[in-house]
């Protein structure tokens, strides 16, 4: 797993190579989008959970923001 700012995170061990499934929780999109400069708290939030699994088809619960609609229609 590669993230930014890596010393801000506990990043969890994960048992090795394989196929995992990854699922992403965002909120405060739209908002995060209008602001060109936050001075305090961000207003974009993400959860993002790993786990070992076997591969399996996408599948998407909720798509909402208008900012992801943008990018999904280009």
């Amino acid at each position: 797993m590669t993230t930014f700012n890596v010393d801000d995170f506990d990043l969890p061990d994960f048992p090795g190579p394989g196929p995992y499934r990854v699922r992403v929780y965002a909120r405060g999109r739209d908002q995060g989008q209008d602001l060109l400069m936050v001075e305090d708290d961000p207003v974009e939030e993400h959860l993002i959970l790993v786990w070992p699994a076997p591969p399996a088809s996408e599948t998407v619960h909720k798509l909402t923001d208008a900012d992801g609609a943008m990018i999904r229609a280009s």
